[in-house]
């Protein structure tokens, strides 16, 4: 994206341009994210979302698998409607989800919790075209860029995964399918549940991904209970708590590299 007010304008016509839709009233951008700037394109006669890429080779990100898994699910009930695909200028178009996120929703906390457990635990048993997710490739792959930023912190980082060499190395011994960034705001409920952004979803190890929701949504220790007991009932499987606090530990680690990174990543985007 061009870096000048104008230059903005122009590329954001030349998505608009290219995109199969007609008579639009107004595009107005929602969120400049980590992995994805989000635009709302409202016309004459619906709303859409539109997601350009970002940052895809430093966090290892494949985005033809993230589409393809997307329509995968798309077709369960599980996600929004991919309605367009252009690789070339990593774009997509997917139907806009009217009611409000599971963040926003006006129901109390206890039922969050719930229904985020209940998804997860679908989420699990949900049978995809995924590739296995390789923890170790991912973490190696961050250290390597933040290295190319600040070497002796990616050093550190090295030194603070070898903690977790062995956890590591078990990482989808029983591989279930994975969001992987099961956050509130990415879950909406109504008319059915559909969840957004899985670029960073693929066959992997649930207490990684349990570990992630937590993590993601701040859960706290009486909400992170509520959250497990829940799971519990729903998947019909036992969570063990020391594991899942070993890679809570784990995921404080990963989230710590992945945001040194993308602060670098950002300054030099700016």
């Amino acid at each position: 994206m061009a870096n000048s007010k104008d230059g903005t304008a122009t590329m954001q016509q030349q998505w608009l341009d290219s995109l199969p839709i007609h008579g639009v009233i107004k595009a107005e951008p929602l969120l400049r994210g980590v992995a994805n700037n989000v635009y709302k394109i409202t016309t004459t006669k619906t709303t859409y979302i539109l997601k350009q890429f970002r940052f895809d080779h430093p966090y290892g990100l494949d985005r033809d698998q993230e589409v393809s898994v997307q329509r995968q699910l798309a077709e369960q009930q599980l996600a929004p409607e991919v309605l367009h695909y252009d690789a070339a200028q990593g774009l997509v178009l997917q139907s806009y989800l009217e009611e409000p996120d599971l963040a926003h929703a006006d129901i109390p906390m206890a039922d969050k919790l719930r229904e985020l457990a209940e998804l997860a635990a679908h989420i699990h048993r949900v049978t995809v075209n995924a590739p296995v997710w390789s923890l170790r490739e991912r973490l190696a792959r961050y250290c390597q860029q933040l290295a190319e930023f600040d070497r002796d912190h990616a050093k550190q980082f090295e030194s603070r995964l070898r903690g977790f060499r062995k956890l590591i190395d078990s990482f989808a011994s029983h591989p279930v399918f994975c969001h992987n960034d099961l956050a509130l705001h990415h879950v909406f409920l109504a008319p059915t549940p559909r969840v957004i952004d899985w670029e960073y979803s693929g066959i992997g190890e649930r207490y990684f991904d349990l570990a992630n929701a937590m993590a993601a949504n701040e859960l706290e220790l009486p909400q992170r209970t509520a959250f497990i007991n829940a799971y519990e009932a729903s998947a019909g499987f036992q969570v063990h708590r020391d594991t899942l606090e070993n890679w809570r530990e784990l995921v404080a680690v990963v989230n710590q590299l992945w945001y040194e990174l993308h602060h670098h990543l950002q300054r030099i985007n700016e």
